[in-house]
């Protein structure tokens, strides 16, 4: 495994995502009144997409967003996705991230049984993040993690993944690599043809990190209760802390 520890680093914290996978629910636009209902204190009006019944499982049959438009939830036939964006004093502090993902993941759970989804496949939560590199150029320091694989001084971008295996039952992946925030264009990279006269307003270091029990449901074919969930949520944030200290 690569050494990823950088002391003296700090992050901050820019986006989440939880997502659960099920066993498909053909008709999970069906119970859109049911959903709006149980997320009426957080979430306005659902948007249900027309989609034919069999077609893309994954694609987002009912969408919601927050009422401070800092969330969206997403209801596919295999999937609940709860995507959120930080600002404020959310950037720099975890333990704040931490606790607002837990209470939507709790509402979450409730919701799935009131729909009767008992059972799930796997879960997982994902940290996007930017580092404080102070006045190092992006490209240099990512260097480190590329060894003696790049020998090129022009180096434009570059990324490096590794995941490993927590307990014989969780995935650990990191992606560390440089991005570029284009005027106008947030977190969209322009076309080839528009890159020349594009202005480049803010370049650094990200960081992903993606934890989830699916090594457990692929490799031992094991399904988990509902009820269960919230014990691995509490697991995949104790590792997602243990990792996080290990790039501050």
């Amino acid at each position: 495994m690569i050494d990823i520890h950088l002391g003296g680093d700090r992050m901050k914290f820019v986006q989440a995502q939880f997502s659960l996978k099920y066993e498909p629910q053909i008709k999970i636009r069906r119970s859109v009144n049911d959903i709006e209902d149980f997320l009426q204190e957080h979430y306005g009006t659902p948007q249900t997409m027309p989609l034919p019944d069999e077609f893309a499982p994954e694609a987002p049959r009912i969408i919601l967003y927050s009422k401070n438009g800092h969330s969206q939830v997403s209801f596919s036939q295999i999937a609940v996705d709860l995507m959120v964006n930080f600002d404020n004093e959310f950037l720099n502090d975890f333990k704040m991230t931490r606790e607002y993902i837990k209470k939507r993941i709790n509402i979450i759970i409730e919701l799935l049984r009131k729909i009767n989804i008992n059972e799930y496949l796997f879960c997982g939560i994902t940290y996007n993040t930017h580092l404080d590199i102070l006045e190092q150029k992006p490209t240099e320091y990512i260097r480190k993690f590329l060894g003696g694989n790049i020998l090129q001084d022009d180096l434009y971008e570059a990324s490096q993944s590794m995941a490993y295996v927590k307990n014989d039952k969780f995935f650990i992946n990191h992606q560390i690599g440089t991005y570029k925030e284009f005027q106008g264009r947030l977190g969209i990279v322009p076309s080839l043809f528009e890159a020349d006269n594009a202005e480049v307003i803010s370049e650094g270091v990200a960081l992903v990190l993606d934890i989830n029990n699916r090594y457990q449901y692929i490799y031992k074919n094991k399904k988990n209760s509902i009820n269960d969930c919230s014990n691995d949520i509490d697991n995949i944030f104790e590792l997602l802390c243990d990792n996080i200290n290990r790039w501050e």
